[in-house]
């Protein structure tokens, strides 16, 4: 009879030793997804990307390039392959599946180029606008209000103030506008910054730019937007030397 209450009596510890294991594993569990979260924020939001988020990564890619983009005078085909090559090997989750978009790459013509100037760039713009107005709902006025916006000599702070009293006609060139408005902060902020020993050169001329081919590449993806962005600011900035 000892025996067997013995026999019961471990029995209950046993289980109660087990439920104790089961239940700090879940909250182990719960507490790593959570640290996991908090590591990989940037990469989590993937294919999610607000205009807010794509100025902060345009800024993250164009770092990237010119502190590891190893050398000067590549095409902008070259240039383009190494920005998505520094971004995929930092940001592999953010990449995961990303195809340059066939619709809304605009930099094609100026694969072979070494630097964008200003004429390549309204070439770029023409292009643009050419595909997206016959897709979206853009008007002709919006996209000589964007075209203007870039090419013309004038403040930051003005450009600014003109986005903002704009009055879009659309949900897309609403979307369009958010985007430039965005990449535009971000790339001032990162080109007025001469502290951090990057390459600088003629950076209110790289600003718009940056901003345009952000804008004009978002409809083939937040990625690609990142991407085109990035690439047109680096070979815009190429051409100022």
């Amino acid at each position: 009879m000892k025996t067997f209450k013995f026999l019961i009596f471990n029995f209950i510890l046993f289980l109660f030793f087990t439920s104790l294991t089961s239940c700090s594993k879940d909250d182990l569990s719960k507490t790593s997804s959570i640290d996991n979260s908090n590591i990989e924020v940037k990469q989590s939001f993937n294919k999610e990307l607000d205009a807010q988020q794509i100025g902060e990564y345009h800024n993250i890619a164009v770092n990237l390039y010119l502190n590891y983009g190893n050398g000067d005078k590549k095409t902008v085909k070259e240039i383009e392959q190494s920005v998505i090559n520094l971004m995929t090997e930092n940001y592999p989750s953010l990449m995961s599946g990303f195809e340059i978009t066939k619709d809304y790459n605009f930099l094609t013509a100026a694969y072979n180029d070494t630097s964008i100037n200003q004429q390549r760039l309204e070439q770029i713009i023409n292009s643009a606008f050419l595909q997206i107005s016959a897709n979206k709902n853009i008007t002709t006025e919006f996209s000589n209000f964007i075209k203007n916006l870039t090419l013309e000599d004038d403040s930051i702070s003005n450009k600014l103030k003109r986005i903002d009293s704009y009055s879009i006609q659309s949900s897309d060139e609403s979307e369009l506008l958010n985007t430039y408005r965005e990449v535009l902060i971000a790339s001032n902020e990162l080109w007025s910054n001469r502290s951090s020993g990057m390459k600088i050169s003629c950076s209110s001329g790289v600003i718009a730019a940056d901003a345009v081919g952000a804008a004009t590449g978002l409809f083939g993806g937040p990625l690609w937007s990142i991407i085109q962005g990035a690439v047109v600011s680096i070979a815009v900035n190429e051409d100022c030397e």
